[in-house]
């Protein structure tokens, strides 16, 4: 049986771990006396075949050609539309896909000898919508016998775990592409996002908060502890945590803090983490919202622009009166006249829908445009710190 050995071990852990598919290939090959195992991944679209991933066993990478990307794509004729048809879930070999006299199938045949490849079994299933599983075996070149009854019935009762354990990879590896996907949009946020546990263990963090910790700030981290630069400062903040975590109703539980050390100050917002089912019961973690700190926060002048319609010069001035220059200490910096920036700023105020200053810089800060990090560099931090 294939559940007595480690061969469905190997197999199901290739869904996290793919290094495994070719130890879980190899497997299979001993089994069947295959000299080639490979597994394929695609999707239909539009009539179109568009390869995912492919697994091979060791003796196929050691094996492959240059040209063998022929034989492993699209442009093999086992992928036609009509031989697909042929071969879900079913198994099959080459004389159950093509017509006899089809040239394609010779090809094909002779391409995979020139890899020391002969006899083929193969099957298909659909894993996901229009998206599908191929496992194809091949015998060796000159081996001149068939794939046996035994082998068959093997191969046939293996199939559908091969498809389960590729659906499985389908999923993680579309999980892990969101999230690498994801982080890359969290770390242009302009405030700093970070998770925490109830002990204060930095779990996940996107890059402004790491930022707002290299520069001074009341806020900093030891490895993967978050504290800060003062002993008062940092039982504060992890009582808070802990209060967080073990709340009992996370609905409307966000505590609001102001740190500060010297004349350094930072904003903090914090939530517990919404529960799930496979975590229920047990301690939160927390969400963690940072705004305020030691770097530079100049909004992009061509968001700006974008948004409010602005000119470079009225958002020139936009930016100076949100830093805090009054009209007269702009105008002395810009070498112009003080009417000119009041007439400047009647331009601003009518694009923004402000009636007053202090209305324009709430809805500037307030835009989508004072969310994102402009200054933020190329790079982001991995999305797990680890255990």
């Amino acid at each position: 049986m294939w559940s007595s050995d480690n061969f469905l071990l190997d197999l199901y852990a290739c869904a996290d771990q793919p290094s495994r598919w070719r130890e879980a290939l190899d497997g299979l090959c001993g089994r069947t006396g295959a000299r080639s195992a490979v597994v394929q991944t695609f999707k239909v679209q539009d009539a179109q075949i568009r390869m995912r991933w492919a697994a091979h066993d060791s003796g196929t990478l050691a094996l492959r050609p240059p040209v063998a990307s022929s034989v492993e794509d699209e442009r093999n004729p086992r992928f036609h539309a009509t031989s697909l048809t042929k071969r879900l879930n079913r198994i099959v070999r080459d004389e159950d896909i093509f017509d006899a006299d089809d040239p394609r199938q010779w090809q094909l045949k002779a391409q995979l000898e020139q890899m020391g490849l002969g006899r083929f079994v193969g099957s298909l299933k659909e894993i996901a919508p229009d998206t599908y599983m191929a496992l194809s075996l091949h015998k060796a070149a000159d081996d001149q016998q068939d794939f046996s009854s035994d082998q068959i019935a093997q191969f046939s009762t293996l199939v559908p775990h091969v498809g389960q354990a590729a659906a499985l990879c389908e999923r993680v590896q579309k999980s892990v592409s969101w999230t690498e996907r994801l982080q890359k949009h969290l770390d242009q946020l302009r405030c700093g996002l970070m998770v925490v546990d109830a002990r204060g263990q930095i779990q996940w963090l996107n890059r402004s908060a790491e930022l707002r910790m290299r520069t001074p700030s009341p806020l900093m981290r030891h490895g993967k502890q978050l504290m800060s630069q003062s002993a008062d400062v940092s039982a504060r903040i992890l009582k808070h945590i802990e209060m967080v975590a073990s709340s009992a109703d996370p609905r409307g539980n966000w505590r609001f803090l102001t740190l500060q050390h010297g004349a350094q100050r930072v904003h903090v917002a914090l939530q517990p983490m919404l529960e799930t089912e496979d975590f229920a019961g047990e301690h939160r973690s927390v969400l963690l919202v940072i705004t305020g700190g030691g770097y530079d926060e100049v909004i992009p002048t061509a968001a700006l622009v974008s948004m409010f319609g602005l000119t470079p010069a009225e958002c020139l001035l936009a930016e100076a009166l949100i830093r805090g220059l009054t009209l007269e200490q702009y105008a002395a910096q810009r070498g112009v006249s003080v009417g000119t920036v009041r007439w400047h700023l009647k331009q601003v105020l009518s694009k923004t829908g402000a009636t007053r200053q202090a209305d324009l810089m709430r809805i500037v800060l307030s835009s989508a445009a004072a969310q994102l990090a402009g200054n933020v560099v190329d790079g982001s931090l991995p999305l797990e710190l680890g255990p």
